[in-house]
């Protein structure tokens, strides 16, 4: 009798041990699996009227040899040329990009280009517009904005090329 009493005891100390490990690992998992979720999704890189767009540019720049890179950083077109405020003057261009870039086979750029829409017509977007404008003739890199384009206006664009 005494020694049925104590293999239960052992029972229960063994399954109480075992859900205990059991919760343990449970809580871990959940712990790692967590980290390793971020809460990213993929989008698409244009809006539907910027790749109507891109579609007319390419037909043009294909006709020229030339390449188009969309969404570039002002920081990968342009440096900043002076140490002094350095950090001012790269946070202004670290964190915009241009809707598109033209380049030659060598990936030298030719020209950039803006594609402005009702959402450039606010005072905070025009200041925005305004520093870009700036920047891209300080860097001595053209800036074309387009706001209503068609094949001819797109053919426009490259005429000087």
């Amino acid at each position: 009798m005494v020694a049925a009493y104590v293999s239960r005891e052992k029972m229960i100390v063994l399954i109480a041990a075992f859900f205990v490990i059991l919760i343990f690992v449970w809580i871990t998992v959940r712990m790692f699996s967590r980290r390793k979720r971020y809460p990213y999704r993929a989008r698409p890189i244009l809006t539907k009227r910027e790749y109507g767009f891109y579609l007319l540019l390419r037909q043009e720049a294909e006709r020229r040899n030339l390449l188009i890179c969309p969404k570039v950083g002002l920081k990968d077109l342009m440096e900043v040329s002076s140490r002094k405020n350095y950090m001012k003057y790269f946070a202004g261009i670290s964190q915009k990009h241009v809707d598109f870039v033209i380049c030659d086979r060598n990936l030298e750029v030719l020209f950039a280009l803006e594609l402005d829409d009702r959402s450039h017509d606010t005072a905070e977007a025009g200041k925005r517009d305004q520093f870009k404008d700036r920047a891209f003739r300080a860097a001595k890199i053209p800036l074309k904005r387009v706001r209503n384009y068609n094949a001819g206006t797109v053919r426009e664009l490259f005429r000087e090329i």
